[in-house]
């Protein structure tokens, strides 16, 4: 059991940003229209709460001076070359998972979040602001790639789902699951392999039995109508609450003035309070919907739930080596996690 310890959430910084906003409306001359471009489908939380969120606080608190174009998944680049259209300035803003990016952001996988370190939303909070992830992520991409970095926090319930009844980890040994960077290497920790398949293609994969799995979000399942296909679900680790990111083109950021600027400042920060907190709503109600639309929901044994800890260890330790930056980003993390009890 994890232990529940303060979130902590200063929400009076809520007031502050809106009280900020009406300085920029009143200053602003020009109309700035952005190109933004989603990474998953609009029937996600992370597109019509978190991203939809963001961009109406920021119209609005600009005073129409930032406007979007908005952009589905696969408009104008893939999923994959979502960071190298960003840097290329062919579009503005990339709302996306980093575990797309390990290949060119190694810190990517500390980015979403290490393997069951952050059971509750307020862990992901605690590590970006108040501990100093915040500033290694940033520059882990903005030393790559010419771009302006911005985490936005989630409340994920990340399950690990099937299309056959299991009872353990052990019945998961030869099936494919859908699992993206580090939680590729989980997969495979019992005896799964790994497949890459962005979110908008789901449906079909387990249709067609391309997939025996997933590790998913649960309000991501029951938006596209997967549990249909599902037979189990395993609830219990919840095996990461997470951190998605917002990707500007830094040409476009640094031709914003400083108000302007400071409006998307202000309404990423309000997000990763008020917008995290629905999202963990969403997705614990649709925990119920699995479960009513006959999904068994599937809390791990002792053993089973020992096992993927150690994994889960060796995999931070492991990810620490790829670079200082890495090392630093893991440091973060376990330190934090030693503050809460979880590890020694």
């Amino acid at each position: 059991m994890r232990t529940v310890t303060k979130a902590i959430a200063p929400l009076g910084i809520a007031f502050a940003m809106m009280a900020g906003a009406t300085q920029a409306q009143a200053e602003c001359d020009k109309v700035y229209t952005l190109k933004y471009h989603n990474a998953y489908p609009p029937t996600l939380a992370l597109y019509n709460k978190v991203g939809a969120g963001f961009k109406e606080r920021v119209e609005a608190w600009s005073g129409g001076c930032i406007k979007f174009e908005n952009y589905d998944s696969g408009a104008l680049t893939s999923v994959g070359g979502m960071v190298d259209a960003v840097d290329q300035g062919i579009i503005d803003i990339s709302h996306s998972w980093g575990a797309f990016y390990v290949g060119d952001v190694p810190e990517a996988d500390i980015e979403v979040g290490l393997p069951l370190a952050w059971g509750e939303t307020y862990e992901v909070y605690d590590a970006y602001y108040n501990r100093g992830l915040k500033e290694v992520i940033a520059e882990a991409y903005e030393s790559r790639f010419n771009v302006k970095h911005f985490p936005s926090i989630l409340g994920l319930e990340y399950v690990l789902a099937t299309r056959e009844e299991i009872s353990s980890l052990a019945d998961l040994n030869g099936k494919k699951l859908r699992a993206l960077g580090i939680y590729g290497e989980i997969a495979q920790s019992v005896g799964a392999s790994a497949v890459v398949i962005p979110g908008g293609e789901l449906y079909t994969a387990l249709q067609l039995g391309t997939i025996d799995g997933l590790i998913y979000g649960a309000e991501a399942i029951v938006a596209q109508g997967l549990q249909e296909f599902l037979k189990t679900a395993i609830v219990e680790p919840n095996l990461n609450a997470g951190a998605a990111h917002w990707l500007f083109n830094r040409n476009t950021w640094e031709d914003l003035p400083p108000e302007l600027q400071q409006v998307i400042e202000q309404a990423v920060d309000y997000g990763n309070l008020a917008g995290a907190m629905d999202y963990r709503i969403v997705e614990a109600m649709n925990i119920g919907v699995l479960e009513r639309d006959g999904v068994k929901l599937l809390e791990l044994s002792p053993a089973d739930n020992d096992q993927l800890n150690q994994t889960a260890l060796g995999l931070w330790d492991k990810i620490a080596e790829r670079s200082p930056l890495a090392a630093k980003g893991v440091e973060i993390v376990k330190q934090q996690q030693r503050d809460f009890g979880q590890i020694e």
